[in-house]
């Protein structure tokens, strides 16, 4: 009886906020055509045209040329980062001993913005796609990295003392039980890197490349396309919004145990 009298409430909250966003979001579109209609400089097309140009962009030969680069650079840089952030993360928390001794130097470089690491990328390795994707796994690398640190520090020792009485060697109780318990906090990390990959890719893509939805939101910029600049502009919020949700559910799905302690 109690679950059923809060479920109502609790559904109707929703569907509220749901209204609340959308509307907003439409005001916000209608305020966009109206001052690209009644704009005399056409510096901004109406949102009508934008997306007109974005639908052409998805459905035509760019999805191929510059979008499909950006999706596989975004995937590999994100998933090299993370996971090389998640390990190393975690061993150095599990490892008490040596979390005092790296955590200034880590704190130190992740100060470092990861844009201002590009031109030493490219002076290194070139304006490569290798460099792109290991300058979107430098960005995502941190907050992985961080959160996965703190997320074992974290982890209540008790569970390493019956994992030891159990007879777990150190390898087995990381995987049995370090990482279950810390996954929640390198969840949050994974999902603030993704966010940043997102914007290395971009970033990478504006510098001495060739393809990528970056690439092309510069050139159209450079050649007064502004409708295709606004276009692109556009298709790359669809994608972080896509990308975003499909991460949550993800998140959800794995996290459903972490969830359900919570009591939501």
């Amino acid at each position: 009886m109690t679950t059923r009298g809060h479920s109502g409430p609790r559904l109707r909250w929703g569907a509220t906020r749901l209204l609340v966003g959308y509307s907003a979001a439409g005001a916000a579109l209608l305020m966009w055509e109206v001052i690209g209609r009644s704009s005399s400089t056409g510096l901004i097309p109406p949102v009508s045209v934008a997306l007109g140009e974005a639908w052409a962009f998805v459905t035509g030969p760019r999805l191929v040329e510059d979008v499909l680069p950006s999706v596989l650079r975004i995937l590999a840089g994100f998933i090299l980062g993370s996971v090389l952030g998640a390990a190393l993360g975690v061993v150095l928390g599990y490892f008490r001993s040596l979390e005092p001794w790296t955590r200034p130097l880590l704190e130190f470089l992740r100060a470092i913005p990861p844009p201002a690491l590009l031109p030493i990328a490219v002076l290194v390795l070139g304006a490569t796609n290798s460099m792109r994707v290991i300058v979107i796994g430098l960005g995502a690398f941190w907050p992985v990295l961080l959160s996965a640190t703190d997320g074992t520090l974290r982890v209540d020792r008790g569970y390493l003392d019956v994992a030891r009485v159990s007879g777990l060697s150190s390898g087995q109780a990381l995987r049995r039980v370090v990482l279950p318990a810390a996954m929640p906090m390198i969840a949050s990390g994974l999902r603030t890197a993704l966010g940043i990959a997102l914007v290395m890719m971009v970033i990478s893509e504006m510098v001495a490349a060739s393809s990528g939805l970056g690439f092309f939101i510069l050139q159209s910029q450079r050649t007064y396309a502004l409708a295709d600049m606004f276009a692109g502009i556009i298709v790359l919020g669809v994608l972080g919004w896509f990308m975003t949700v499909g991460f949550v559910a993800l998140e959800r799905r794995l996290l459903a145990w972490y969830e359900g302690q919570k009591g939501r």
